[in-house]
């Protein structure tokens, strides 16, 4: 009896335990679960808090606030980053009185989202009467971002006006040849003034002009303090010595109300090859150096946006001397003007640029460098030669980067460098554009092969050992390079084949992709003019580029002699954005 009672003992312990073993180990489990719940918050919080803060970097925006004539308030929010930005209130603080009381406002739901690189007025559906008075005006984004603006109410809507100069670059002009007009036009205010253009160019005489392209950009919004350059392009003839003035002024609107610049001019005279004059004045500087490298440039325009290497930059180095030239470096540099932007004008992944060399070398070539986002750079321990009176090429295809935000680079100035044996020299005064969006990459160039004439191989911006007298032939091709299908050149662009003096009996003897056959004229410098009108988009599944395809026959010089073939081209791309590029194309003659 007593040896069952004991059995009968041992086996309730033993249940016992198992239960409180099991709440035991259901208890640890829950705390278990409850910590990785708690930590698992704790980590999305972090990551909240850093997604949040890291968007708060990436926020710029700029604020200008004024008043109409009618003391009524207007908010102008610029947006310069590339993500959207969303305005959440706005505080205003009066600082005429001494208290400086502050009033909080709500930004409606419908003006409070801003996309990247774009400006809104976000009191578009309030209207705000401000006494006179000084004020600082606070805008805060729901990331927290804040911006101040101190205005003056009651001294009249004012923006300050813009300022306007004007170049006819260049001042002595040789008939039939092209001439240049810049404004530059500046708001010296402190406000916003929208739509700012020039207004038509008079030229005096009228008779003068040739031909003229419309000015470029067509109009643009400028803050304070910021500045536009307006170009034109005209080609002129007229009597040695005549004088061609060119007049215009810039207007825009401020508060709805139009708001003028002052009236500029400028003036270029009218030259001939020849004029020197019986009696020269005497010149008391010697300043020239005849042993002085000249540059060409091969410029892509516009820049659209792209993954691949296919934008063609370049320079044409001549040598005017009858001595060989050594050529280590050379430098292309092109930026955006603008106050403290991060515009990359070169895609620099990694640090380094994504090339594919054409010349000298075409193909793989580590002498090509980008040493900053604005610039391409070849430089090589072994100098490359330049014989006395040619020209050496040295073209690269390069992957393009992107401006800053997602408004496009109207203009973009760029000037190029070249160090050799006899000294280190630059040129500038060209430019190109980016688009800000997807867009097509136009260039302009010579091809030995119209099949595949955008191979590296077959790309061309210079012939040399041209005999004098022979007919030679050149194959022109105007390309969206890009590999997308989806963007495109229009229809209607035009590719301009400027054949230098000198050449004569030019025709046109094939072309692809162009309305008709391409006009020749002959311009009154008896240089001629080739155009040809694309009569389909470029840059599709189907039709990359068009092709011109023309004779022409050498001077008849007795000594080497170099000639500048311009080709131009304009148009506009599917994304509406204006295109413009150049190719310097130089022919040494071999006489």
């Amino acid at each position: 009896m007593i040896r069952n009672i004991s059995n009968s003992r041992r086996g309730v312990s033993s249940v016992v335990g198992a239960l409180l073993f099991t709440v035991l180990m259901i208890a640890a489990f829950s705390v278990l679960s409850l910590a990785l719940d708690a930590q698992t918050d704790i980590v999305s919080t972090q990551r909240l808090v850093a997604d949040v803060e890291l968007k708060k970097q990436q926020e710029r925006f700029s604020i200008v606030a004024s008043s109409d004539t009618n003391d009524m308030l207007q908010i102008n929010v610029n947006n310069r980053g590339q993500n959207p930005i969303e305005i959440s209130s706005f505080w205003i603080i009066n600082k005429t009185l001494s208290e400086q009381p502050s009033t909080r406002f709500s930004v409606p739901s419908d003006s409070s989202y801003i996309p990247g690189g774009h400006g809104s007025q976000i009191l578009n559906s309030q209207t705000l009467h401000m006494v006179p008075g000084t004020y600082d005006v606070k805008v805060i984004s729901t990331l927290g971002t804040i911006e101040t603006y101190e205005m003056v109410v009651g001294t009249g809507a004012s923006s300050g006006g813009l300022r306007a100069e004007m170049i006819a670059d260049p001042p002595d002009v040789i008939i039939g040849q092209n001439v240049t007009v810049a404004m530059v036009v500046t708001n010296t205010g402190l406000e916003l003034i929208k739509d700012v253009s020039p207004n038509a160019l008079t030229v005096t005489p009228a008779s003068a002009v040739v031909s003229s392209s419309p000015h470029f950009p067509s109009a643009v919004d400028l803050i304070s303090g910021e500045s536009v350059m307006f170009t034109w392009d005209y080609t002129l003839t007229g009597n040695s010595g005549e004088d061609i003035t060119f007049s215009s002024w810039a207007t825009g609107t401020f508060n709805s109300l139009p708001e003028d610049s002052n009236v500029v001019s400028d003036v270029s005279t009218m030259r001939l090859p020849t004029d020197g004059g019986d009696v020269p004045d005497p010149d008391i500087l010697a300043d020239e150096l005849l042993a002085r490298p000249q540059l060409f440039f091969v410029i892509p325009s516009s820049q659209g946006k792209s993954a691949n290497a296919e934008a063609l930059w370049g320079l044409n180095v001549v040598n005017p001397i009858n001595a060989d030239m050594q050529v280590s470096k050379l430098v292309i540099t092109a930026f955006a003007p603008g106050a403290n932007n991060n515009d990359k004008l070169f895609e620099r992944g990694g640090g380094s640029c994504v090339f594919n060399p054409v010349s000298p070398i075409a193909g793989p070539d580590s002498n090509w460098s980008c040493p900053s986002e604005n610039a391409l750079m070849w430089q090589s321990d072994t100098p490359v030669t330049v014989p006395g009176n040619s020209t050496k090429s040295f073209l690269t295809k390069v992957e393009p980067g992107k401006p800053s935000g997602t408004a496009s680079l109207e203009s973009i100035i760029v000037q190029g460098s070249v160090f050799t044996n006899l000294g280190s020299f630059g040129k500038s005064g060209y430019q190109s554009a980016m688009s800000g969006t997807s867009s097509s990459i136009i260039n302009i160039y010579l091809t030995n092969n119209t099949a595949s004439p955008r191979n590296d191989n077959n790309i061309q911006s210079s012939r040399v050992g041209i005999l004098p007298n022979s007919v030679q032939t050149f194959h022109a091709v105007l390309a969206d390079m890009d590999l997308d299908s989806s963007t495109t050149l229009n229809s209607g662009a035009q590719l301009i084949i400027n054949v230098p003096k000198g050449w004569t009996q030019v025709t046109v003897t094939d072309d692809s992709g162009f309305v008709g056959t391409p006009s020749v004229t002959t311009l009154g410098d008896t240089s001629n003019q080739i155009i040809g009108v694309t009569e389909s988009p470029l840059g599709d599944a189907t039709n990359d580029f068009g092709t011109i395809s023309f004779t022409a026959r050498a001077p008849n010089v007795s000594s080497d002699q170099l000639y500048v073939m311009y080709v131009l081209g304009q148009g506009t791309t599917s994304s509406n954005f204006s295109v413009g590029p150049l190719a310097e194309v130089v022919l040494q003659v071999d006489g």
